[in-house]
This record gives structure tokens, sequence and C-alpha cells, in this order.
């Protein structure tokens, strides 16, 4: 199964929240979302949780971070 990339990078808070959860909507359960923000995005993950959704947090070297999220249904 194909992976949607969102790169988050550079926004504003909650910018980079409020596009993920957009991008989230649209897709079907046990689809795959990876973000890629300039930090951990600490608000994002309680919400994923609640949701259902299942997620894997990579902090990179540069302090930014990528998000691999597999939409829950």
């Amino acid at each position: 199964m194909a992976e949607t990339f969102l790169d988050n990078r550079g926004l504003e808070p909650p910018n980079p929240m409020i596009r993920t959860l957009e991008a989230l909507a649209g897709m079907a359960a046990g689809e795959v979302l990876v973000i890629h923000n300039d930090r951990v995005p600490i608000y994002l993950l309680p919400q994923l949780a609640d949701e259902g959704a299942d997620y894997q947090v990579e902090e990179l070297p540069d302090g930014s971070a990528r998000v691999r999220i597999t939409k829950g249904g």
C-alpha cells in the first residue's frame, strides 16, 4: 500500500496539526500518512491515539520529526 507524504516543516502552529488531521480525514482505515514536522507533534499524538490510529515517531538529527501514521478504523 502506498504512503501519502505531507511536509509540514516551516509552518506555524497549529497549521501542521490542522493539515495532518485534514489529510487523515480523507483517508480510509489502514492507509498510511507520513508527516515531516519541525519537531515532535506532542499535541497531535494524543489525538491520534484517541482516534485509534497507530503511529511511530522518528526524531531526526536536525531536531525535526517524521511520524508514520496508520489510520484507525
